[in-house]
């Protein structure tokens, strides 16, 4: 299987680093390289954008498979694992890192319907990446798993990438 580069005006474009950056590509003539094949893109191909990524460490709690990031709740010392659930429509948040208060909502899971108050949270993730959801405060969360990461949190990105090979997820506005 060929390796995969990528070449902006003679240089090297890097893979993923640590923390919160801004990338801009300039490109007036971009050459892209996969395995032995060679392609010169034309500078009609332009991309003057900036974007601000931010890339994050994968942890995995033992007995679950699934992908997590650290993060903190309204600004609270403490550090929890937020549980990405693509699946998700709404953030979920344990009653047992922050008081049920808000409006009753009727929630429905994979287990059925569940009640749940809906409230303002404020999700702090990487190098202080502040992010806002109206996540739901529910009872009956499955043991070692305090924070499902939703839809409403991932929709505020533009990409959302898991690089398992090297255990990160990379954010990118």
């Amino acid at each position: 299987m060929g390796v995969f580069q990528r070449i902006i005006n003679g240089r090297q474009i890097p893979g993923f680093g640590s923390g919160t950056r801004n990338r801009s590509d300039h490109i007036s003539n971009a050459v892209i390289v996969i395995g032995m094949m060679t392609w010169l893109l034309p500078p009609t191909v332009r991309a003057q954008k900036t974007a601000v990524v931010t890339t994050i460490r994968m942890t995995m709690e033992a007995g679950h498979e699934m992908v997590g990031i650290p993060c903190q709740i309204n600004g609270a010392q403490r550090q929890y694992i937020c549980v990405i659930d693509s699946g998700a429509t709404f953030t979920v948040i344990s009653d047992r890192v922050v008081k049920p208060d808000g409006p009753i909502i009727d929630l429905t899971t994979g287990n059925g319907v569940v009640r749940a108050h809906q409230r303002e949270v404020s999700l702090t993730i990487a190098d202080g990446l502040e992010l806002k959801s109206k996540a739901l405060v529910q009872s009956k969360m499955l043991q070692g798993v305090d924070i499902l990461l939703g839809q409403d949190v991932l929709r505020q990105f533009k990409y959302v990438t898991f690089d398992f090979e090297n255990r990160k997820v990379e954010f990118q506005r």
